[in-house]
């Protein structure tokens, strides 16, 4: 904390701001409406191109004007259109044309973008946006899909499918249900930029702890207030913040979308149906300064909406704190079993005014803390198989492990191949595709303890405990296999 004794006592309470809802509540009506003015511009337009009727401004469309159906300006450059085509020579009657491979190669390579898109098919937020990103030129060539209808079809298929995007609020995300089913379907992997937004209807700094491990003890970030005038209505005032109930609103925007021309009697699927990884930033989270948000949802959407459904989870800028980890633990829920889960510290700091990659990150690049999730399973399904082969149906239903719910089994994450030989020959263990450090395209194979989801070094490898028996590992009260603690 600060050695300002009016910011050590000064926390925000959470809450969503009502002004920042109500204007998204005012855009929203706004889109709609465009939607349906474009559609009657259309079929105005057509009905005019029925009649014979040009709908360019430069046309005098009176009817008792001798000029009508006339250009206003007489005096006008012939177009090579109104010239006619002229007769073509021998010599370009066989234009080249190159083959069509080439050109949808040219067409991916076009629309293939080196980094991230930002905020797709939404209007980005200066105020989550680093320098670089900000004076970043084109990124595609997206001129391509204007030019013909074979290319827009194709090129919208490279758009979506070969790059990877960067949602900085959840309004943005929720952008992407006007995308076509077919083209989100594409996306394997995104990511979430949840940056802390503070509110305060008084003037004053609010200072706070700098969101990592490294640099927290010696020194404070300024956090950036927006002004709110105050009220007299018993409404919560002062000093607010939109974390954590940030994140619940991220999360429902995962969730599936309506269409109405999905069949009906049939699930929805959710707005990234064939998401494989995910990427949380968390920005200006600082540790043991705020206060519990996202109740009952965070869980609801975490473990149940969205549970089970990604290979690989990445968070960094997580506080270390109780509710730094008990978030931790709520989306550790959207893990398919044996998937990977990795935490690091902050990425960026909002400081300044401005958006920054985390000072020092060149000195010491933050590394993964991986964990293989739920990886113990595998153990316990293999017991309880075998205590149901030796034991009668009515012993068996009584000493399984597996509880009889109406839950659905899902199918845990897929097994990497290619990995090394292990030395642990009894041993259960599991193999996981690790990056090296954040922002690194570079991995390299992990072995990990599948009991405890821990990773396991080389020269850890023990014969004795490499010799164990699968009873050894079994409650001997309820003589069932019990999770590792802090495992969820």
């Amino acid at each position: 904390m600060s050695s300002d004794p009016a910011s050590s006592v000064l926390l925000p309470a959470e809450e969503r701001d009502q002004e920042e809802q109500a204007k998204a509540w005012y855009d929203e009506p706004t889109r709609t409406l465009n939607r349906k003015l474009v559609k009657e511009n259309m079929q105005l337009k057509k009905l005019l191109r029925e009649l014979g009727i040009s709908w360019d401004p430069r046309l005098t469309l009176d009817p008792d004007n001798p000029t009508r159906g006339t250009w206003a300006s007489p005096k006008r450059n012939p177009t090579r259109r109104s010239k006619g085509p002229g007769p073509l020579s021998q010599e370009s009657q066989h234009l080249p044309v190159l083959p069509v491979e080439l050109q949808l190669y040219i067409l991916e390579h076009a629309l293939t973008s080196k980094d991230p898109i930002i905020d797709p098919l939404s209007k980005s937020n200066k105020d989550a946006l680093t320098a670089a990103e900000r004076t970043r030129g084109n990124q595609i060539a997206i001129g391509f899909l204007a030019t013909c209808k074979a290319f827009l079809v194709e090129g919208t298929r490279f758009l979506w499918r070969n790059n990877t995007f960067v949602f900085t609020s959840h309004l943005a995300l929720r952008n992407l249900a006007n995308l076509s089913l077919e083209y989100r379907m594409g996306i394997k992997h995104v990511t979430l930029r949840v940056i802390a937004r503070y509110y305060d209807d008084e003037e004053r700094k609010h200072l706070a702890p700098y969101p990592t491990s490294v640099i927290s003890y010696y020194r404070d970030i300024n956090l950036k207030a927006v002004p709110r005038v105050k009220e007299a209505n018993l409404s919560r005032q002062g000093f607010r913040s939109y974390t954590w109930d940030q994140v619940v609103d991220f999360l429902d925007a995962m969730r599936p979308p309506y269409d109405p021309g999905h069949p009906k009697g049939q699930p929805r699927p959710r707005l990234l149906p064939d998401l494989e990884s995910l990427r949380m930033d968390f920005v200006n989270f600082p540790d043991s300064f705020l206060t519990p948000g996202g109740g009952p949802f965070l869980h609801n959407f975490a473990a149940h909406d969205l549970g089970c459904t990604l290979n690989e989870l990445q968070l960094t800028g997580l506080p270390d704190c109780d509710f730094g980890e008990d978030m931790v633990a709520q989306l550790t829920g959207m893990v398919k079993d044996d998937g990977l889960l990795l935490k690091s510290d902050a990425t960026f700091v909002f400081s300044g005014n401005q958006l920054r990659p985390m000072a020092g990150r060149e000195r010491w690049m933050p590394e993964w803390l991986p964990k293989a999730v739920r990886s113990w399973k595998v153990l316990a399904e293999e017991y309880a198989s075998t205590r149901r082969a030796s034991s009668s149906s009515t012993h068996s239903s009584q000493s399984s492990h597996v509880p009889r719910n109406s839950h659905a089994k899902m199918p845990p994450a897929p097994q990497e191949e290619g990995h090394p030989e292990s030395p642990w020959t009894k041993r259960r263990t599991l193999f996981k595709y690790v990056p090296l450090e954040q922002d690194d395209d570079e991995r390299f194979w992990m072995e990990f303890d599948r009991l405890t989801g821990l990773p396991l070094e080389p020269d850890e490898y023990d014969p004795e405990d490499d010799d164990y028996d699968i009873e050894d590992l079994v409650c001997a009260s309820c003589d069932v296999i019990h999770p590792p603690v802090g495992d969820h």
